[in-house]
């Protein structure tokens, strides 16, 4: 392997090992990007400068990025995976692979929302109700148990989102799993809840760093942004669109990096892959 090795890594040479990965592939995984997002991008930005699109239009957008995002999903973590494992693949035969798993990422992809919307609604419903016995307080008449109430709940809700969070990072490597094992979404999705039994906590801290350093630039288009808002225009509502998609072009496969890595080290961890790669005579 050119600069990592199969073997149970800390969280640290995970996320080193990631960002040198993304650095390697960073021409073919942008490549692999504007080849999927080139024409949700583009049709964003004639929204944008026409000040505003219909409800149709606006579908139609959603529907065709998300499409092409489960073939820029497949493309991807073929792409990382065999760079990690020490084999060239070019961005076109990435793509190549990756249209025969398309329909199954776009199953999991709607899958995955279900289950976590489903574990949040809890959260959401805490927040929705201490929200209600907060404005009955504010009320003429509203006495001080409704306020306190109103406060337990919210904090209740926010205790609850933990519960989102743990069922996503157990699910976090069901793509990988489906893509590069060609199983089906459901048996992804379990496949996933196994192999990161015991690590979930592990994962939650990765995903928290990862989510920090892809803030960053979004942060920055944001604050752009606001700077537009006193006098706000066209012009300043495409360049901040522009900005934003080509942010999401360039730091966007940072997460498949570490999601994929993850996927590998918990096979050597729990499954002994790296024994596998050694009998199967493959670098390792």
């Amino acid at each position: 392997m050119s600069e990592t090795e199969l073997r149970p890594l800390t969280a640290g040479e995970l996320l080193d090992h990631s960002f040198g990965i993304f650095r390697r592939l960073f021409v073919p995984l942008v490549v692999i990007q504007v080849i999927c997002s080139g024409v949700p991008f583009l049709l964003n930005v004639y929204g944008a400068a026409r000040g505003g699109t219909r409800i149709g239009f606006t579908f139609g957008v959603y529907l065709i990025a998300f499409v092409l995002g489960a073939l820029a999903s497949a493309a991807t973590a073929w792409l990382i995976s065999e760079s990690y494992l020490g084999r060239d693949l070019a961005p076109g035969a990435a793509l190549r692979r990756a249209v025969p798993r398309m329909g199954g990422v776009m199953v999991l992809s709607l899958g995955l929302g279900l289950v976590v919307m489903v574990s949040a609604l809890p959260a959401l419903l805490a927040v929705a109700g201490g929200g209600a016995f907060a404005g009955l307080a504010l009320q003429e008449g509203g006495s001080p148990g409704q306020a306190g109430t109103g406060a337990l709940l919210m904090l209740a809700g926010l205790a609850l989102l933990v519960v989102p969070v743990f069922v996503f990072s157990g699910l976090s490597v069901a793509t990988p799993a489906l893509v590069l094992e060609d199983i089906g979404a459901g048996k992804a999705m379990s496949r996933s809840w196994a192999l990161t039994k015991g690590f979930r906590l592990r994962i939650v801290g990765l995903l928290f760093v990862v989510l920090i350093v892809l803030m960053i630039p979004f942060l920055a288009i944001g604050a752009m942004g606001g700077a537009f808002q006193a006098e706000p225009s066209t012009g300043s509502v495409v360049l901040v669109t522009v900005a934003s998609g080509l942010v999401s072009l360039v730091v966007g496969p940072l997460l498949y990096c570490v999601l994929t890595l993850v996927y590998y080290d918990l096979r050597v961890r729990k499954e002994a892959f790296d024994l596998e790669m050694l009998a199967a005579g493959l670098p390792a």
